[in-house]
């Protein structure tokens, strides 16, 4: 028990409540733009800012029925936008050079052998599971995919 923390005194030389002997918090969580944020977001959520809310409401419904009329799906308009980015992104650092100034800095993209390993397993196991699922389907274990599978390939093979 020797090597165990003081619970009451964590910070050193205060009363255990995260506060020095002048008082001020010297916690970093507390900062004062989150907590401004959040009280942001709560007021929206909780209609104490109505026409916020309203406006949010009516952009969000507006993006939908665009959306919806152009009969494009979600995915294909994210890529589109992000496709849009990247060329405002290529656009803005050529016109940079052209201008003699500094390009803008851009976050170095890093995958840690962690999150590709995980991917690798999650993906692993997908394969599997349809590799799995495949074999039911040839061998007739699953006698109501089988019929659907066929009935598709045979509707398919009619149309040409």
């Amino acid at each position: 028990m020797d090597d165990a923390e003081d619970l009451c005194n964590i910070e050193g030389d205060g009363d255990g409540d995260g506060r020095n002997s002048s008082g001020v918090s010297s916690s970093t969580s507390g900062k004062a733009a989150d907590i401004i944020l959040w009280n942001l977001a709560a007021d929206i959520i909780l209609w104490k800012q109505w026409h916020v809310s309203c406006g949010i409401i009516v952009v969000a419904t507006i993006a939908w029925l665009l959306v919806e009329r152009s009969g494009l799906s979600f995915l294909s308009l994210c890529s589109d936008v992000m496709l849009f980015l990247i060329v405002l992104l290529f656009l803005q650092a050529n016109f940079a050079v052209f201008r003699h100034e500094k390009l803008p800095k851009l976050p170095k993209l890093v995958l840690s052998e962690e999150i590709v390993n995980n991917g690798a397993a999650s993906f692993r196991l997908k394969v599997n599971h349809a590799l799995l699922m495949g074999h039911d389907i040839t061998f007739g274990k699953d006698f109501r995919l089988f019929f659907k599978v066929s009935e598709s390939h045979l509707y398919k093979m009619r149309e040409l």
